[in-house]
């Protein structure tokens, strides 16, 4: 009996332990699955806290390239606080980002047309800067938006803006900008109402025989409200084209080309101009080789009172003063000019044609820049002609201009003239990234669009300057004034 009950205790133990084990057992997943409820939101709570310490993050660059604007996006858990800067004459946009860090490496590449490279770089661990560098100086808007938040640079593609400005009642100045798909175009106008003010061609130095200035020192010596560079010239200072100042030759140019006449009723014609000048002498003609200029072998020069007080020429020729057509004194080489009279200076074989000329003898000098142009007391030569009749007209092939000035883009100096007879002087800047230049037919097409029908090409290149109230408002593609031998001075009647 007693061994019975002792059996029967020992099984119901065992069931009992069993019993145990099997809740145990039971009870075992549902804690396991409360420890991994709760592993997670212990983690992301960590993560959280992380990431306010970190701060604003910029997580994301991405493109939108449009037919207007080439639209750069910067994602941000939160906002930063941010710079914007130009640098590399303003073809380089600076952003940047301060109190945020990233785990970019770079920024994505882009093969928009405007964009040469787009640079992702960090400083420390809490600033980010983005460069962006473009092709021309363009406009570029930066601003912020939200949910989500972003930040935006807009890059502007093709415009086209004037920036106006009155300097004086009749006198206005514009700055033109264009930006398509040939290049940016920087350019700078100035419409005069002739009513009110002058405009005159002057000497550097007031003669041609004091060499070359710049365009600024012109203006003020001539108390100029503004300036543009003149027409050719030789690095002497020598006039290259067919000039007449107050009625005295200034220079001369044996090439047909195209001028701008100051006609004595006020008007303003262009035409093209052939200079011819001759001697007469004891039934003699002979033919003038130049004006104001350096006197070569075997030539007939004229030199006037434009020139300087002497003609500057060695002692290997012969000069015969005149004044009131007559032989004053007849000299071997640097001779004083008088007022109001001229010297022929003559070498080689030009000089068996005057032999047995003499003080006292009659002497007429005849001169003439075509009929057209012939009664204007103020004539300037450059050229090529660029408009007639509203139309673009470049006349560079029937002038002979070499390639330097015919073809292709450069810094270009143009005078146009309205309907209404004001006058508009135009520089283009060239040869820069704030400006490509222009072609001939390009700076037509720019007076056109200042309001010009007629208009013709003057000195360019390095020369093209223009002053107005005593500043350059231009960049001279020489990256500094450059020493002319002219200027069109534009002053207060």
């Amino acid at each position: 009996m007693k061994k019975f009950f002792a059996i029967i205790m020992a099984a119901l133990l065992i069931m009992g332990q069993a019993e145990i084990i099997e809740a145990a057992a039971a009870a075992k997943p549902a804690a396991a699955s409360t420890a991994a409820a709760a592993k997670p939101a212990a983690g992301s709570g960590a993560a959280t806290a992380k990431q306010q310490a970190a701060g604003p993050q910029l997580t994301n660059i991405r493109y939108g390239d449009g037919s207007e604007k080439l639209r750069i996006v910067l994602d941000v858990s939160s906002q930063p606080e941010y710079a914007v800067s130009r640098e590399n004459n303003n073809t380089r946009l600076v952003v940047t980002l301060n109190g945020i860090s990233t785990g970019l490496k770079a920024a994505p590449a882009t093969k928009s047309s405007v964009v040469k490279d787009i640079i992702l770089g960090t400083y420390g661990s809490d600033t980010v800067q983005l460069i962006v560098d473009m092709k021309a100086p363009l406009e570029a808007k930066v601003y912020k938006l939200q949910n989500p938040d972003r930040l935006v640079i807009d890059i502007q593609k093709e415009y086209e803006k004037g920036f106006v400005s009155s300097i004086a009642q009749g006198l206005n100045y514009t700055r033109y900008v264009r930006l398509d798909g040939r290049g940016m175009v920087t350019a700078y106008s100035l419409e005069i109402d002739r009513s009110r003010f002058d405009i005159r061609l002057a000497l550097a130095g007031g003669s041609i025989s004091a060499g070359r200035a710049s365009v600024k020192k012109i203006a003020q010596a001539n108390n100029g409200v503004a300036a543009v560079n003149g027409g050719y010239f030789g690095l002497d200072g020598m006039l290259i084209g067919n000039t007449r100042i107050e009625g005295q030759t200034a220079g001369t140019t044996y090439y047909t080309r195209t001028s701008l006449g100051f006609m004595p009723d006020g008007t303003l014609k262009l035409a093209t101009s052939e200079y011819y000048g001759e001697v007469s002498f004891n039934g003699k003609k002979v033919f003038l080789s130049g004006v104001n200029c350096e006197r070569g072998a075997n030539t007939t020069i004229l030199y006037n009172s434009l020139f300087g007080s002497y003609t500057g020429t060695n002692e290997y020729g012969t000069e015969y003063i005149i004044k009131d057509g007559k032989v004053l004194a007849v000299n071997q080489g640097n001779s004083f000019i008088p007022a109001g009279g001229q010297v022929i200076s003559v070498h080689g074989t030009a000089q068996e044609a005057f032999a047995g000329v003499k003080a006292g003898d009659k002497v007429t000098i005849g001169e003439s820049f075509g009929q057209e142009l012939d009664a204007a007391p103020n004539i300037i030569g450059a050229g090529p002609e660029l408009l007639r009749d509203g139309k673009v007209n470049v006349t560079a092939v029937q002038e002979q201009f070499p390639n330097d000035i015919a073809k292709g883009r450069a810094p270009r100096t143009a005078v146009g003239i309205k309907a209404d007879g004001k006058v508009i002087l135009l520089v283009v800047d060239g040869r820069q990234s704030h400006s490509i230049g222009a072609t001939l037919a390009e700076t037509a097409q720019l007076l056109q669009k200042f309001g010009a029908v007629s208009g013709f090409n003057l000195d360019g290149g390095g020369s093209s300057e223009m002053v107005v109230q005593g500043q350059v408002v231009n960049r001279p593609s020489d990256g500094r004034e450059r020493a002319v031998g002219s200027a069109l001075v534009v002053t207060v009647k």
